[in-house]
């Protein structure tokens, strides 16, 4: 079964039946300062043959959110087009919330088709853009954002990024920013994002510690654990006019030496997570005699401890796991001690192998683990797989 997807762009229960979904996971209906709206329009391409089309409203912003009504169904006959302006006011009744879409149909491939108008009414005259529905390719667990704008001459530009998750399992997702070269700038972003949801990060730049950093030609790596559709908005603060990137596909991490040096942010964001520099994820490839070293952040305490835990053992998640704390058993690898930040701690590995920890204060919520190969060993590189298509 292929899906297709279109996601809340701007600020922003299935019925699976045999045939396609086309996902939308960028549609709104806001009133406020900034407010944003969705007109969508649906189309059966058959000229023989009618469509059913059932369209269920995911929502996530605010968070958490649960409006919606129940989903929409609609047949459409051959060739027949239909609209539904502000989809998420007239057809969900859920004002003010942003979210996703997802339209399962009982069509062959390509029979439906999904496009929609984002728009906002304020200031005058009105802003928008044009975001598509697309096909499965667009989803992946590598993807790069290009055209991507921060600051400059004048008033500027900013760029809000997003994902939505159309499976059923969490996506664990790293943002990462570069301008030129293969140098991050500012930190790895992260989130976890519920199966058939999504999130919405503002001004990415400003979230990465990168807010006064220029830029007309940057690109946002995107990688998660699940395939997922990435987006960005890149707006000009002069003319408040947006253009819509869809993430594209990218190349996996390529095969390169590890270093001897590794860093690893703690807490980053006031989160439950170890976030690696390098790989964005909660997981720290190192040689031989490398030194991996942890930095607090954000507000509270935390504490490196080797040792496994519950459901998966150390590195299984580096997120929300589990609702309760608890469950880690410490081994005599390395352990720092409780500290609030700022605080920083190093080990140096002398032996190849993999070390799993966790945090001392939050056990099986916050989990890590250290990679370490024989000196001159390559990282592995992580094959992207698409699902079949029916």
């Amino acid at each position: 079964m292929r899906r297709t997807a279109l996601a809340v762009a701007m600020g922003l229960t299935a019925v699976w039946m045999a045939g396609e979904t086309v996902t939308l996971p960028a549609a709104a209906s806001i009133v406020g300062q900034a407010p944003f709206f969705s007109d969508v329009r649906v189309f059966n391409t058959s000229y023989t043959a009618s469509l059913n089309v059932t369209a269920t409203y995911h929502c996530f912003i605010p968070s958490p959110c649960t409006a919606g009504t129940s989903p929409l169904t609609m047949t459409l006959a051959p060739r027949e087009s239909r609209g539904f302006d502000d989809i998420v006011q007239t057809s969900f009744a859920a004002p003010n919330t942003a979210g996703g879409i997802e339209f399962d149909s009982s069509g062959s491939s390509g029979q439906l088709v999904v496009t929609s108008r984002l728009y906002s009414t304020e200031p005058e005259p009105t802003v928008g853009m044009f975001i598509p529905g697309v096909d499965d390719s667009a989803a992946g667990q590598n993807t790069v954002l290009t055209s991507v704008r921060n600051a400059g001459a004048g008033d500027g530009f900013r760029t809000n990024v997003g994902i939505y998750n159309r499976e059923d399992t969490t996506a664990n997702v790293t943002f990462k920013i570069f301008d030129g070269g293969t140098t991050p700038v500012g930190n790895p972003v992260t989130a976890s994002v519920p199966g058939h949801s999504g999130v919405q990060i503002n001004r990415i730049f400003d979230a990465a510690g990168a807010v006064g950093h220029a830029s007309d030609n940057a690109v946002i790596v995107v990688n998660s654990s699940v395939q997922v559709i990435s987006y960005a908005a890149v707006i000009d603060n002069h003319t408040t006019d947006p253009i819509f990137v869809l993430g594209a596909e990218d190349q996996p991490p390529s095969s390169t030496p590890t270093t001897t040096t590794a860093t690893v942010m703690v807490g980053q964001g006031g989160g439950y997570t170890f976030v690696d520099a390098v790989s964005g994820t909660n997981t720290t490839t190192i040689n031989v005699g490398g030194t991996v070293t942890w930095t607090w952040s954000g507000t509270m305490a935390h504490g490196i401890q080797s040792g496994t835990c519950m459901g998966g053992g150390g590195g299984g998640g580096g997120g929300y796991i589990t609702e309760q704390y608890g469950g880690c058993t410490p081994s005599n690898d390395f352990t720092s001690g409780s500290h609030p930040p700022p605080y920083s701690f190093s080990q140096t590995f002398t032996t190849a192998g993999t070390y799993p920890y966790y945090c001392i204060v939050h056990e099986n919520l916050m989990k890590g683990k250290i990679v370490v190969n024989p000196s001159g060993a390559a990282r592995a590189s992580t094959k992207k797989h698409r699902r079949p298509t029916a």
